[in-house]
């Protein structure tokens, strides 16, 4: 899998890109809409919308450059079209933004996932957001949380690799830390834009509160 970082370092030639025949995927780091701590919410909020204004501009001027974005996937969404669009407004607002123009342009929103590994995914996170008494529990819904996540991932490797065809552009919306695996001739480019290093740096400031 080639991986390609943009907004971070300096960027190879568009003509390479364009020129390399091969299929390309625009990964955009997903981030939680909120957070406890209510002291630092409001700079955490702020920072937040800051991040989705620039990952909205580099998709625009990416689509500029590199041809038009024809596909759509986002973690959690297991459906198409329009009972896909639902799960994600639901999600998230701010990210559904850029999904929706994206739609609007011409692109299709695919879903991705696996229906029953993603409800076993939120019944593990309701579980471990209780106040567990046992260490040994705890570990046990830690561990199975891990597997999920990478059969989930695996999963997910596997439709975009069925559903993306050749010289096909899509983007995907997914948490930072994936297994993700793509064959060779799948290009994989990192979206990170400025913001997202100080989104790490103000959920550092939020963990130590």
């Amino acid at each position: 899998m080639s991986k390609k970082f943009l907004g971070k370092i300096e960027k190879p030639s568009v003509k390479e890109y364009k020129t390399s025949g091969k299929r390309k995927v625009y990964l955009i780091p997903l981030l939680l809409p909120g957070y406890e701590h209510k002291e630092l919410l409001r700079e955490y909020q702020n920072k937040l919308k800051k991040y989705w204004k620039q990952v909205e501009s580099q998709l625009d001027d990416l689509q500029r450059k590199m041809g038009k974005i024809g596909k759509v996937y986002y973690e959690m969404v297991d459906r198409d079209g329009e009972e896909g669009a639902k799960i994600i407004q639901q999600m998230d607002e701010v990210s559904w933004k850029i999904v929706k123009e994206l739609i609007e342009k011409g692109a299709s929103l695919k879903g991705i996932e696996d229906f029953v590994l993603v409800q076993e995914h939120l019944d593990l996170v309701r579980c471990l957001s209780l106040n567990l008494k046992s260490p040994r529990v705890g570990a046990l819904l830690s561990n199975f949380f891990s597997q999920n996540l990478k059969e989930r991932d695996e999963y997910i490797s596997k439709k975009i690799d069925e559903d993306l065809k050749q010289d096909e552009i899509a983007v995907l919306f997914i948490r930072e830390n994936n297994f993700l695996k793509f064959p060779p001739d799948v290009e994989v480019f990192r979206i990170f834009p400025p913001a997202l290093d100080e989104l790490h740096h103000c959920l550092e400031r939020m963990q130590g509160v």
